[in-house]
């Protein structure tokens, strides 16, 4: 599986190191708006750039990335470095140190179908689709929509993945959080309390811990 992604940590920490490398979070925020017009704000960022190499590097894509896609990508670091922060105060060191996390994961025979993020523990893998919404309206529908391309996804992976794997899903939708200079509160404590549903989901069914 690590071939077949755009980015491999072997545990949790080279992930954060990844982030941090990429130094993204100089006032980066899950904001409103529509993707490519706060793409231009940050189109020629170093981060942006690194990212639309190691996109180009991998050489397993016939385009190159957009802008729009690269804002997805750092709305989704901000809730996947909440989540590993999350698992690491709530889990062993050892039990940290397991976790593998694959990014934008490549299903092979599916004409280039990408999981967000793959996280695995032991014979277990969790499936991690992202998709941020502007209201609390839409969480359900968006909600249903992802979690029925999760089930076509780990279809797709059982044709190859070995018979002792157990293959689970996950789709976080989450809210933009800020407004502008403004905070909607509503909207991040909904996102936060995400995230520790995520982390309770990987600690009973994946590392299996009441």
């Amino acid at each position: 599986m690590k071939e077949d992604s755009l980015a491999y940590f072997k545990e949790p920490k080279d992930y954060l190191r990844f982030i941090d490398k990429l130094n993204i979070y100089n006032g980066w925020k899950i904001s409103k708006g529509i993707m490519n017009a706060r793409g231009e704000l940050i189109r020629n960022k170093s981060y942006s750039n690194q990212l639309r190499k190691m996109f180009s590097d991998k050489k397993a894509f016939r385009r190159e990335v957009s802008i729009s896609e690269i804002v997805s990508w750092l709305d989704s670091f901000v809730i996947m470095t909440r989540v590993v922060e999350e698992l690491r105060s709530s889990i062993s060191n050892e039990e940290f140190k397991k976790i593998n996390i694959h990014f934008e994961y490549i299903i092979k025979m599916s004409k280039k179908m990408r999981v967000d993020f793959v996280i695995e523990y032991d014979n277990t893998i969790l499936l991690l689709e992202l998709r941020m919404v502007n209201d609390f309206k839409k969480i359900k529908g968006t909600w249903s929509k992802k979690k029925g391309e999760l089930l076509i996804y780990k279809e797709l992976m059982y044709n190859y993945i070995g018979a002792d794997i157990r293959i689970l899903t996950f789709a976080f939708i989450s809210l933009y959080e800020f407004d502008h200079r403004e905070e909607e509160f509503s909207h991040s404590h909904y996102n936060n309390n995400q995230v520790k549903f995520l982390v309770e989901y990987i600690q009973k069914y994946m590392i299996k811990r009441n």
